[in-house]
């Protein structure tokens, strides 16, 4: 960590330095282009800025223009730019936020202020590659909130801002942008386009309708590497062994689907009414073939069958093929099908009454997700396996692979998930202006309430092998499929053979599945359809009031605000594996939310914030469900008996956090700025999953001598400090061309302690304790250019039951481009590259990097394109 804030401060002291030499040069020909319309990338920045510039609390911005001129794919992509932002990928595309170290579900997420839940059945993670980016005017990410914003966001809130017609220049505005691709790793061509157009209308301009639509659709293949349950293994060179290895064959279809639509009415300019919609669909489909093989378990090396070499690299594993001996070899095939929505839906307005000014909305959302999925499962004995651990990468490999008729089937699962969340919200705001007192002086009172339902239903129907007349291998019925390579490092491919035909198979299942071939698991596929099953009524009230008292150079900020959140959660418990109880539970809690914000502008060019504010993360909604499993049988004493549970809880409180802010921005010149915060978050009650034996106790009627319960439950505290700091500047000073030339930096470090139920302390899930960016862009004339880079470091995933058996993401480096040219007036051709270095995600066990459990490959993606604004 020394040298990182070595390294850090060198930077610093390197853009002070270069800063100081050009801030003259700067000022006089920011001065001289006073008169200059600027457009495209410095367009972009100016606005950006002048948005963090203006804010009460820490906010920073991404425009629609940098939207459009990254190549990224969705909105979370976007603002890992931003600093103290970092975002977990899935498939090689940006999924969930983290903002300064805070996990996403603790964040909060809205469309235009009004909260927009999400599609997922379980969290309040809200999967922003579910959204396009391209249909917004701006991301705004709110890190120091002020007391008119929700208090859900631990580490920030991030809020879409949808496009209107009065955010354009012109009353007329026409955005039309398409692209095709090639990949790497397969011959499909990705396709992506997005269409806006604005107008305004009536004697004065005084309506305005914006429509916007976007389609995006990438069928591409991945090859991943996924070994399972490190643990220390005495000799081993890397100081444990993996109990297995899985090789993947990915193919995804992902299709994007979006739209946006305005109408504006401000027949005055004390008064205006609007009506807006947002509607963005995900949809996947996943074919994989995976090939697992397990040739290191705890029984085969506490066996004489399995040798280590002295290298402690390299060794075997004997077994004899198809007698049930040995290592084991699995071949599984999965084809899912998902679809996630988000439809929201607000009318509202604002009117002011001379020094009096009322905002009012009311707002409609509906979230769902729709997931089925088949999975297929054969297995053999391949008999003597040989492992080699010299490569990262390693290598087992049984020295006869199986072949289709040793293949022989196992297990058939149906799963169904499926889950709708319907919001309701309704908010008013009345801002009085004290300009007696002083310009930009206001008191603030307003209330908002929110309804919530959310409901999740999920099913794992699941078929195993028939008696041993009727069991069937991969040959017996033709259902191999064709041999395939994995390459989950370049210039190292695995062999796959043999593998399941999907066709067939599914043919195959569906005329025989009522027959003695397969076998259901009942009891199994009742558990599955019950434990995961929850309804949700949340109810949240809410009022406050702020001031914002502007004193000369000093503008103070305080602000409370009162939260009431009442639930309803009505859970299934599942008893001796065979009977379904629903289970009702209800809760309610208060939080008060102070806030005091204190900004200082000393001169026309710096600002200063010193901030404390009190924000909450409340639990995900799978862990406030009371349904769970519940087993027993008699106990040593008459009367008594001796069970286990495992139950979710609608009593947990909620993350409650305060928080400690201070930043210092130097606007240095047009379109430049240099900024720096500190941050410390102080959070009450982490949720952790504890388990634990009680004795004597009654539960549910029953008197229990031993009583093994698991349940997730608050732990008492943990803090996350951390420092970011961004700088970005288009050198307008340079001569000639070089003048172009612009950079944008960002650099965040986080430390975080999270006290957990053992005793062990760690760091905060999501947290990375290193983050930083740096992109390079060029705009001059017909040319606009753009090379970034990002880096997210290591970050804890999810904690063990010991020390070694914690999980991580590794470091996460990617190097994207982007080139457009002006053809002809208002008409661009482009050009982007995405993961030019060819960076998979990596994830790892314990404290060793070495311990791979995932290493998943996408290859390079590049885009040729055209863009059209008339």
């Amino acid at each position: 960590m020394k040298t990182r804030y070595q390294i850090s401060s060198a930077a610093i002291a390197i853009t002070l330095a270069l800063l100081s030499a050009s801030y003259a040069q700067a000022q006089t020909a920011d001065a001289s282009a006073e008169d200059i319309v600027v457009t495209g990338q410095r367009a972009q920045q100016e606005r950006a800025i002048a948005a963090k510039r203006d804010a009460i609390g820490v906010t920073d911005v991404v425009a629609a223009d940098e939207i459009g001129r990254l190549p990224d794919r969705n909105v979370a992509e976007v603002v890992e730019r931003l600093p103290g932002v970092g975002v977990t990928y899935d498939q090689g595309e940006g999924r969930y936020v983290a903002i300064r170290g805070v996990p996403s579900d603790l964040n909060g997420y809205t469309v235009n202020g009004i909260e927009i839940g999400n599609p997922d059945g379980q969290t309040r993670s809200l999967p922003l590659d579910v959204i396009s980016g391209q249909l917004l005017n701006r991301v705004e990410v709110a890190k120091v909130k002020t007391a008119d914003m929700d208090g859900q966001g631990i580490g920030g809130s991030i809020n879409l801002v949808t496009q209107t017609a009065f955010d354009f220049r012109d009353p007329f505005a026409l955005t039309i942008n398409a692209q095709a691709g090639y990949q790497e790793l397969n011959d499909k061509v990705p396709i992506r386009g997005d269409v806006s157009i604005a107008k305004r209308f009536g004697a004065d301009e005084q309506f305005g309708v914006t429509l916007g639509a976007s389609y995006s659709d990438r069928t591409f293949t991945s090859y991943g590497f996924y070994p399972d349950d490190w643990r220390p293994v005495e000799g081993a060179a890397r100081g444990g062994m993996p109990i297995n290895t899985k090789l993947t064959d990915y193919s995804l279809k992902r299709e994007r689907i979006g739209a946006t639509g305005s109408f504006d009415w401000r027949p005055s300019d004390d008064h205006q009414f609007y009506i807006r919609g947002i509607y963005s669909k995900f949809t996947e489909d996943e074919y994989r073939q995976r090939y697992r093989l397990d040739f290191a378990t705890d029984a085969l090396i506490a066996s004489p069958n399995f040798t280590l070499n002295p290298d402690g690299e390299s060794g075997t594993v004997t077994g004899t093929p198809n007698v049930g001996t040995g290592p084991e070899r699995r071949q599984d095939l999965r084809q899912e099908h998902k679809e996630k929505s988000v439809l929201a839906g607000m009318i509202g307005g604002s009117s002011r009454f001379d020094a009096l000014k009322l905002d009012y909305v009311l707002a409609r959302v509906h979230n769902e997700v729709r997931e089925p999925n088949q999975l297929w499962q054969f297995r053999c004995n391949p008999g003597t396996v040989d492992f080699d651990f010299s490569d990262k990468i390693f290598s087992a490999t049984p020295r006869t692979e199986c072949d289709a008729s040793q293949m022989n089937f196992r297990q058939y699962t149906e799963q169904n998930e499926r889950g709708d969340e319907d919001i309701w919200q309704g908010r008013v705001d009345a801002t009085y202006d004290l300009a007696g007192l002083s310009d930009g002086s206001f008191l603030k009172l307003g209330g908002k309430y929110r309804t919530t339902d959310k409901d999740f239903d999920s099913s794992n129907d699941t078929w195993t092998r028939g008696s041993s007349a009727n069991r069937f291998t991969l040959a017996q019925y033709d259902l191999a499929g064709d041999p395939v390579f994995v390459s989950p490092q370049d210039g190292k491919p695995f062999l796959i053979s043999p593998t399941i035909d999907l066709d067939k198979i599914r043919a195959f299942t569906a005329e025989n599945l009522s027959s003695a071939l397969f076998v259901k698991d009942n009891a199994t596929s009742l558990s599955n359809a019950t434990l995961n099953d929850f309804v949700v009524d949340e109810d949240i009230t809410a009022a406050y009031a702020m001031a914002n008292l502007r004193f000369g150079a000093v503008t103070i900020t305080p602000g409370l605000r009162f939260e009431h959140t009442k639930l309803k959660v009505t859970g299934f418990r599942l008893e001796e594996g065979t009977t379904v109880v629903p289970a009702t539970s209800s809760n309610s809690y208060d939080d008060w939310l102070p806030s005091l914000i204190v900004r200082i502008e000393p001169s026309s060019d710096t600002v200063f914030r010193l901030a404390y504010s009190r924000s909450l993360g409340r639990p995900n909604y799978s862990q406030l469900s009371p349904g769970g499993s519940v087993s027993y049988e008699d106990g040593a004493t008459p009367g008594t008996f001796e069970g286990s549970v495992s139950l979710g809880n609608s009593d947990l409180k909620p993350y409650r956090a305060d928080n400690l802010d201070a930043s210092a921005e130097w606007y240095f010149a047009k379109g430049g700025l240099i900024s720096v915060g500190v941050f410390a978050k102080f959070i009450k009650n982490p949720i952790f999953t504890q388990s634990y034996t009680l004795n004597n106790v009654t539960f549910d009627g029953r008197l229990y001598d031993v009583l093994d319960f698991s349940q997730p439950l608050n732990a008492d505290k943990g803090d996350i400090v951390g420092i970011e700091a961004a700088y970005q500047q288009q050198f307008t000073f340079l001569p000639g061309l070089l003048s172009g030339f612009g950079v944008e930096l960002t650099g965040t470090l986080v430390n975080s302690t999270l006290r957990l139920p053992d005793g062990r302390s760690s760091s905060f899930p999501s947290q990375s304790d290193f983050l930083f960016g740096a992109q390079l862009f060029y705009q001059k004339g017909i040319v606009e250019a753009s090379i970034a880079y990002h880096n997210t470091g290591k970050a804890l995933l999810s904690a063990g039951d010991l020390s070694y058996q914690d999980q991580y993401n590794d470091d996460l480096r990617r190097l994207d481009a982007k080139v457009s040219v002006e053809v002809m007036p208002n008409i661009r051709l482009f050009a982007e590259a995405q993961n030019l270095t060819d960076e998979p995600t990596r994830q790892y066990q314990g404290g060793g990097r070495d311990w791979i459990i995932q290493n998943e490959r996408y290859g390079r993606t590049f885009y040729g394109g055209i863009s059209a604004k008339f």
